[in-house]
């Protein structure tokens, strides 16, 4: 009983670590409302028609994991990017980023994307022997192309519809689809096979992976809230115009 206690527990917090409140995809759109003031304030304003049932749930999801974002993830990444050289950090990235390419691989498989899978596999292989278990990625100085093919476009592709949108605990903005697709990145997460009996390991794991990430981001968070009116509506806007 406490081992299957501590699967969940350590299911949970795998996905829910496995990124940031505001994910790599979501900040380049920030980045871009941020440069120009006049666009955002219109961007900010218009509410993209959403489906969302779970408003007053997800609002309060949303405000635990600003907080959390805010007072400790974003201080902790701050302090942790100042103390560890960019480069070990980008190894760490690398790493973790690796481990994920046989995941990526199968995603293709199941897409009919063989051209796709073809070259993360030669990706993988190329990073996890020259790379060093993919600490450096020569892949990409070599020109290879990435596809990050995710479990949530595999049942997309598959013709799995959204579903109503869903803020998940320490995740963020997602969808009743992403929300099975980030079960099936978890289960093809060598990590979770790793520590299936050590959940406070996996925590920390998955903890250290999203301060480590996150030292890459510093203060896109607060840049893309900046002077909006709702926040909570600004990043469900955001989150619909990336994933279109």
């Amino acid at each position: 009983m406490i081992k299957r206690f501590c699967l969940v527990v350590f299911l949970l917090c795998t996905f829910c670590w496995s990124v940031t409140l505001v994910r790599p995809g979501m900040t380049i759109a920030a980045d871009s409302a941020v440069a120009d003031e006049d666009d955002f304030a219109e961007y900010d304003n218009k509410i993209i028609p959403v489906n969302d049932p779970l408003e007053s749930f997800n609002r309060v999801i949303f405000t635990f994991n600003d907080r959390l974002h805010i007072w400790v993830l974003e201080p902790t990444a701050k302090v942790y990017s100042k103390a560890v050289p960019s480069l070990f950090r980008t190894g760490i990235r690398n790493f973790f980023s690796n481990l994920m390419e046989p995941a990526r691989f199968l995603n293709c498989l199941l897409q009919g994307r063989f051209s796709e899978a073809h070259d993360v596999f030669l990706r993988f292989l190329l990073n996890s022997t020259a790379g060093v278990l993919g600490i450096m990625d020569p892949a990409t100085y070599d020109g290879m192309k990435t596809h990050d093919r995710r479990f949530a476009s595999t049942l997309s592709n598959y013709g799995a519809g959204r579903g109503p949108y869903l803020v998940l605990p320490f995740f963020g903005p997602s969808d009743i689809r992403g929300f099975f697709g980030l079960v099936g990145d978890t289960l093809t997460n060598p990590v979770f096979w790793t520590l299936r009996d050590e959940p406070l390991a996996a925590v920390a794991v998955q903890g250290g992976k999203a301060v480590n990430r996150t030292s890459f981001h510093l203060g896109e968070y607060q840049r893309l809230l900046s002077g909006t009116l709702d926040p909570y509506i600004a990043i469900r806007n955001v989150y619909r115009q990336s994933e279109q």
